[in-house]
Formats: C-alpha cells, structure tokens, sequence
C-alpha cells in the first residue's frame, strides 16, 4: 500500500500564520485566543487527516478466477478499520475493466479500457463493511481488477490523504461454447475419420465393441454381460492408442495483409468457433490442440497447444483462447509451415479463417497432400476461395444468433 501524504503549506495554515502575526503587532488578547483554538483544530485534523487510513484494509474476492462470457459471479468489497480512531470520510476508486459488468452500476471512464467503481464509507473504530455486487463479464479476455486509490481525511475536511492498493485480481473469460450444429456444422464426422486403423496399440479407456472369444485372449477382455446375452464368450474390443487427432489452426488475421489491421468480430467468432469444435473433440476422446498466429497474453507471442488428451486439455485451450489479443505478423501460411511438419502423421487439421490467399491456399493443399486431412471453416464474408480440392470446407455465415454469442 503507497501513501501520498498532504502537504503542510496550504491557505489554511497560512491564514493561521497571518492570524498570529496579526495579534502579535496588535497585541490582541482576543485574537491570540482565536489563534489558540484554531490551532489546536487545526493540529487535531492534521493528526487525525495523518492517522486516517492508518491500518484500514481495502480487498476484494471474485467468486471464481475463471467464467465464461454472460456467466454471472458475485464480486465481494471488504473495507476493515483495524484501529480506535474512526473514519467519517473514505472514498474508494477501484479499477475495473470496461467489459465486466457490475449490476446496475455505471463506471466512470478513467482510461481507455478501464472504469473506476467507486465507493464512499463511513466507518467506526474496529469496523468492517462489506459490500456485494453482481459482477457479468460482456466480452472474452484476460482482465484484472485493480490498483484501487483509498481517499481519507478529518471530520472537517481540512486534510485528506490518498494511499494506493496495488494488490489486483485476475480473471479468465473465457468465450462462449455452443454445439456444432449451431455452426452450421454436422455433428456426425464433421471432419472426417479421426479414428486411427492401425491397431498394433489399443487404449483401455476407449470401448470399440465386442467378438466372440478366440483361443488365447486374455481373461480380463471376456464382456461378462455380453456373454451372458449372447450365450457364448464375448471379448471387448478397443480402440487404437494411436489417434493423432485434431490440430485447430485458427487465423487472427481480419484482411489479407498484417497491417490492415484486426477485425473483431471476426476474431471473436473464430474464438467461438474454435472454443466449439475443441470441446466437441473432448467429448468424442479425440486428442486436440489449437494454434493460432495472435499474442496470447503473458503466455507469449503465438498460442501453441499440440494436439493432447485429458481433463486439462479444454481448460487449457479455453484459457488460451481468452488469452488472444491481436495478431501477429506470423502468416496463416507461415504458421503451418512451423507447426505442420511436427503434427503426427493422420492428424486431422482444422483452418478457422476468414479470407483464403493463393498463398494460403498452397499451404492448405501442401499439408493436405502430407497425410493429414484438411478441413476449411470459413468466417464471415470471405470473399472468393481458391479452388481447394480435396479439401472439406464449411462456411460460418453472420447469423445473428452465433454474433451476438460471439461479441455479448
């Protein structure tokens, strides 16, 4: 906590010193006892003005670090006076990003991308106030909460001192989920076969059917219900360990050229979009990953998640995704040049982009002629696309209803 505190030399202070010197030349018994009590006043409210925030903590408590967009989480104020000396005058501004919705309460601009909330208290000798607020954040995107600026002072207003929390909290926001369909995507192999066919290694979590039992199968694969039904032994069959799985590369780029700069709801679509198909593939067991040639914010300057599989791998690329912020000057084409060749063979790719460049189509068709399917999804308006064949192309058009999930 930094403290500014009040300056000595102010009209008040210089009044008392005209004052005195006044009586002085006057020798006016009157006015030096005028001079008296209004010194002493005077030196009560420095002392009290200087001891005011004197041991009074300000702290603030999100429901949860991480939501997604429209998500509603409760934001606690905690104010403690932790001293015998009262506070009958405490102003808070508190940082918060414009795109975190707190009830009904107006911000006030501070500057550009942040609004100061802003409180003012009253508090007795060992008192703690807190208040709660409803807090709904509009947009995806990595926020913080904080500096706050505590304003304090004495009964009359004659001192005030300004101290600084620096302390902030984070928050993840992470954009929005909806089912494929709602893409205008199918929901039954919408990018293809992505089970392997080799089948040298199986995963013991991923259930494929049954056969009848063969001389030399290991007991712990006999299926003892489908036996029963059957009548005869029947033995699990699994899937392959294999699976490359799904690599989601997604274009940041609004127009042809780095320069021209970012289309935002063009982005947050594609976050949208790529959000969706990646928890498709989680809940299909498919391993996934997402690439995309945009700063991810304190992670660095490409969003780089290979392909995985677990109960960390949505989270993980959700986080990445509310990560990004802008492009980079890395290519479509450039990046699946770095990031191809070290994809397992069979991994099915993913191109989220708005427009389609002869250079990226050579790209698309290069890594599509390596062994890894190719699927295109298309953003918005992307004007005429080369010819790509072989490739799956679906077209995410502007439905109202997918944009406004995309920029709430």
């Amino acid at each position: 906590m930094e403290r500014q505190p009040g300056h000595w030399l102010n009209p008040t202070n210089i009044g008392l010193a005209v004052l005195l010197a006044i009586s002085v030349m006057l020798r006016s018994s009157l006015l030096l006892v005028l001079f008296g009590f209004l010194a002493v006043l005077v030196i009560l409210a420095h002392w009290w003005g200087r001891y005011a925030l004197e041991r009074v903590e300000y702290r603030r408590f999100l429901e949860r670090p991480r939501c997604f967009v429209g998500e509603e989480m409760e934001l606690r104020i905690e104010l403690t006076n932790r001293k015998v000396l009262p506070i009958t005058y405490l102003a808070v501004d508190d940082t918060v990003p414009l795109e975190l919705q707190i009830g009904a309460k107006t911000l006030a601009y501070h500057r550009v991308g942040k609004g100061l909330l802003r409180f003012l208290f009253g508090l007795a000798w060992y008192q703690k106030v807190v208040r709660r607020y409803r807090l709904t954040p509009t947009r995806r995107g990595f926020y913080r909460l904080g500096p706050a600026e505590m304003q304090g002072g004495d009964p009359l207003g004659y001192v005030k001192d300004t101290r600084t929390v620096s302390e902030t909290n984070s928050l993840i926001v992470y954009p929005r989920v909806v089912p494929l369909d709602s893409l205008g995507l199918p929901t039954r192999r919408p990018f293809g076969d992505l089970k392997s066919k080799d089948r040298l290694f199986e995963d013991p979590m991923r259930f494929a059917g049954v056969r009848e039992y063969q001389p030399g199968d290991p007991l712990n694969r006999i299926h003892w219900k489908a036996s029963a039904a059957a009548g005869q032994l029947q033995v699990r069959l699994l899937d392959p360990s294999s699976n490359p799985g799904l690599a989601i590369f997604m274009n940041t780029w609004g127009w042809d050229l780095f320069w021209q700069g970012v289309e935002p709801a063009v982005l947050e679509t594609a976050c949208v979009v790529a959000a969706s198909v990646a928890n498709w593939a989680t809940e299909e067991g498919v391993p996934v990953g997402v690439y995309a040639n945009g700063l991810a914010q304190e992670w660095g300057l490409t969003l780089h998640l290979p392909p995985a599989r677990g109960a960390h791998v949505l989270p993980q690329i959700l986080e990445g995704l509310a990560r990004l912020q802008m492009p980079t000057n890395l290519s479509l084409a450039e990046t699946l040049a770095a990031e191809g060749p070290s994809l397992q063979y069979g991994t099915s790719i993913v191109i989220i982009t708005r427009q389609v460049t002869e250079v990226s189509a050579y790209a698309l068709l290069r890594v599509h002629r390596s062994g890894r399917p190719v699927t295109l999804i298309l953003i918005g308006d992307p004007g005429e696309v080369p010819l790509l064949p072989g490739i799956r192309i679906y077209h995410v058009t502007g439905e109202e209803a997918l944009h406004a999930a995309a920029l709430a």
